[in-house]
């Protein structure tokens, strides 16, 4: 009782010494936010939260002064509070994101930004946070595999999802090293599709990129017997699609592949598959069709539908966009750009060659310090939240990319069993050396090559 009275006597003493209406502290505040004078924020935003504890907008901008002074661990205490009240809020939930990022809590940083991106689908600086998004996944993605690597022995494939499926590169063994980004142009292909099934839960490139970064794997090793149970393990996928290509020339190629299930060692069975250049494009339509019935996946209308769309008949611009993949994998933005540019030239309804833009100019801009715009910037993002927070339909992003998405849906795939940490360990048995058969999927097609 007396340390509230003493509270109310201290607030009213504030109040004459400042000589000015309580009501004009908030404003005061925000004001000086805006001008980015943040300890005469800080001190307006003080009296106006002792005036009225109900002021949420001034607790989010006090929020953000704090983080602005560099005191993160006290910014994230303000901002999380002003959205247990105003969940909605763009302002809070950015700033939180930022605060997450600068503490180094990756995870928590790719849901507050990606809850931003839903709750402003149209603001100026969603395509922004959507970049970093890009690639603080792929850095989550990187410190999960580096883990998982240091902990391997400890896996245990019996917790892996039934459902998951990753697809390895399709190795070169045609010695031709201008065929060498076919291997990651179909193996793109294959997965783009069969991200499709709303049931399983496929491996994103990237991640299998970045494995074979951490570990050292030359393309040879891709094909070798003992590497897909290995892969699927680290993966956390329980069916690995597996492969290579070869032939004496580019009009007759011949591709193998296969589907092991790293929790029995058995291989399943696939059908044979021959055609044409003109068909190619059936051909790695009928390739994942014949997996997903391996699988014994029943498919609906809509799933099915969506598998058949070919994103592009221009072979020229399918090969761009392959080489493109292979100099994003090696960092280079720029050659990556143009590859991507020319596949987008060749056919301006390349979506996924477009999408491939987007992610290495994510890249090539990203900054070390996220972006930290004025509090008006958030005006706009404000009434769109408002807006949509007022109907019963959820908030849709128009133009995400479809490889955002993917990306976060694959950068969780290890679940909290199969992914260990200190109660969780459990002593297995090595599975590299298991048998897993062979169970192959024979396509002899002739690849485009040069322009």
């Amino acid at each position: 009782m007396g340390r509230h009275f003493l509270f109310s006597i201290g607030v009213l003493a504030l109040v004459f010494i400042y000589g000015c209406a309580p009501s004009t502290y908030y404003s005061r505040g925000h004001t000086l936010l805006e001008k980015q004078d943040y300890p005469g924020a800080i001190s307006q935003l003080k009296l106006a939260i002792a005036e009225d504890y109900r002021n949420i907008d001034a607790v989010r901008d006090l929020g953000v002064a704090v983080y602005h002074t560099g005191k993160l661990n006290l910014a994230q205490g303000f901002l999380r509070l002003a959205l247990s009240r105003h969940p909605n809020d763009p302002m809070a939930n950015y700033y939180l994101g930022v605060v997450y990022e600068d503490r180094g809590l990756i995870a928590d940083a790719i849901k507050q930004y990606s809850r931003y991106t839903e709750l402003s689908p149209f603001s100026d600086l969603r395509k922004t946070i959507e970049g970093r998004l890009l690639v603080l996944i792929r850095r989550q993605m990187k410190e999960q595999i580096e883990t998982l690597l240091a902990q391997e022995q400890a896996l245990d494939v019996s917790q892996v999802a039934a459902n998951s499926v990753a697809v390895l590169y399709f190795a070169n063994l045609s010695q031709n090293p201008e065929w060498m980004p076919l291997q990651k142009g179909l193996t793109d292909m294959v997965i783009t599709d069969l991200a499709q099934v709303q049931n399983l839960t496929v491996v994103e490139r990237a991640r299998l990129q970045m494995l074979i970064d951490e570990m050292g794997l030359g393309m040879s090793g891709l094909v070798k017997e003992e590497t897909a149970p290995r892969m699927g393990k680290l993966l956390g996928a329980a069916r690995v699609v597996q492969g290579s290509f070869t032939g004496a020339s580019a009009e007759n190629v011949r591709i193998d592949a296969s589907l092991a299930d790293i929790r029995t060692g058995q291989a399943v069975a696939a059908d044979k598959i021959a055609g044409s250049l003109e068909q190619f494009y059936q051909l790695e339509k009928d390739l994942v069709f014949n997996i997903i019935d391996a699988l014994g996946v029943k498919l609906s209308r809509e799933e099915r539908e969506a598998i058949q769309q070919v994103p592009t008949k221009n072979l020229l611009a399918f090969m761009a966009f392959c080489r493109g993949l292979d100099y994003e994998d090696k960092g280079q933005w720029d050659l990556a750009r143009n590859e991507f540019k020319a596949a987008v030239n060749f056919d301006p309804g390349f979506s996924k060659a477009q999408s491939g833009l987007q992610r290495v100019q994510a890249f090539a801009d990203f900054s070390a310090k996220p972006v930290t715009p004025p509090a008006t910037a958030f005006a706009a993002a404000e009434r769109e939240a408002t807006t949509l927070a007022a109907t019963d339909k959820p908030p849709v992003t128009p133009g995400r990319p479809a490889t955002l998405d993917l990306m976060s849906r694959t950068a969780a795939n290890v679940t909290p069993g199969f992914y260990p940490g200190l109660d969780s360990r459990k002593p297995t048995a090595e599975t590299g050396t298991a048998s897993y058969g062979a169970a192959n999927i024979d396509i002899k097609i002739r690849l485009p090559i040069k322009y």
